[in-house]
């Protein structure tokens, strides 16, 4: 099952620079496998891709990802996770400024994320 953040609007007097993305995979037995897509829009129109990937999480353990979105006005993050316990794979999504200081608005927790029938291409 994939899911989504939603598209975050990041504008207002401290927009994000980046994104961090929080994976952990809690099963103690079972690796998994988290494929993701960034979109932004530099204006509410235009959607692009400008990051895509895929990680494997061994289990039990987590992995922080950090990416620079400095100068676009929203962003959404997609992911398809996979695996024996996909439900085990926990993701985090916040905004930060330059500062690495979290923008409490602009952060989606895993009860937050939204189920979708497929990444976006």
């Amino acid at each position: 099952m994939a899911l989504s953040t939603g598209i975050i609007t990041n504008t207002g007097s401290t927009p994000a620079t980046n994104i961090v993305i929080n994976i952990d995979n809690t099963n103690l037995s079972f690796s998994s496998n988290v494929v993701y897509h960034i979109y932004v829009w530099n204006n509410f129109v235009s959607k692009s891709l400008v990051y895509a990937n895929s990680i494997n999480i061994n289990a039990n353990t987590s992995q922080i990802l950090s990416f620079n979105i400095t100068g676009n006005t929203s962003y959404e993050v997609q992911f398809l996770v996979t695996g024996q316990v996909p439900t085990d794979t926990l993701i985090t999504v916040f905004g930060t400024d330059a500062s690495g200081n979290v923008i409490h608005h602009e952060k989606v927790l895993n009860s937050e994320l939204t189920s979708i029938a497929q990444l976006n291409p």
